[in-house]
């Protein structure tokens, strides 16, 4: 989802003055982004090699249906065990801010969701101020743990050597090729917003480096500073 467009006077005030380039200020730390990543990583793994074996042409490439299937299985493990790990060892504390905020949903969350979409079919409506994080990246969030426990529990039923019956085994093939499906989309959306289009493109780097610009943060979520104000990094 796009970020909140505020005021330009903020964003001037994030740079240092002329050569030194814009401030950049911590906006994830390092347990937030392998958080992020132990998740991401096998989760592309599993969408990619799933679907491998849902269009049959494409394991081809791969040479080894057997194979392809084991990777799927093991990746689809390491969604859910690489992030517990990252949860157990790192920055418990972070990661939970992240989930509360996430799980908290405000009158201006909402009134941003509405006026996103109405302005996708050619509204003008001012997008409220957002906070660490905006309405469609909350939405994509929940919208991924719920597909993420979904998959989970119908790849349960279908993992070899678990032998519920048959109709239910049927059913929960149906149920975990229609999850991912509906993931791919919301991954691809993710990955367009993220890394191609330039409005949001340069929150990329806060998830890789942990820095973001000060303008750009200030710009897109203003409360976020106004709330917990970042420490400038060199």
């Amino acid at each position: 989802m796009t970020s909140t467009p505020t005021s330009s006077s903020a964003a001037g005030a994030g740079a240092t003055g002329a050569g030194t380039g814009p401030e950049m200020v911590e906006r994830f730390n390092l347990s937030e982004r392998l958080f992020h990543w132990a998740f991401a990583i096998p989760f592309m793994l599993t969408i990619l090699t799933g679907l491998a074996l849902y269009f049959q042409g494409l394991e081809k490439l791969v040479g080894s249906r057997e194979l392809v299937r084991d990777v799927h299985r093991f990746a689809g493990l390491a969604v859910v065990v690489l992030p517990l790990l990252v949860l157990a060892f790192g920055d418990r504390h972070g990661i939970a801010r992240d989930a509360s905020e996430v799980d908290r949903w405000s009158k201006d969350d909402r009134r941003w969701f509405r006026s996103w979409l109405w302005r996708k079919v050619g509204g003008r409506d001012k997008l409220p101020k957002q906070g660490r994080f905006n309405a469609g990246q909350k939405f994509n969030a929940v919208l991924t743990l719920a597909g993420i426990v979904w998959l989970s529990i119908t790849g349960l039923l279908i993992f070899p050597g678990i032998h519920p019956p048959f109709w239910l085994v049927s059913n929960s093939r149906d149920l975990h090729n229609l999850a991912w499906m509906v993931l791919t989309l919301a991954v691809i959306g993710h990955i367009f917003l993220a890394a191609v289009y330039p409005p949001t493109r340069p929150g990329l780097f806060g998830m890789i480096s942990g820095r973001v610009r000060r303008d750009w943060l200030a710009q897109h979520h203003p409360l976020s500073l106004e709330a917990d104000p970042p420490k400038p990094k060199p």
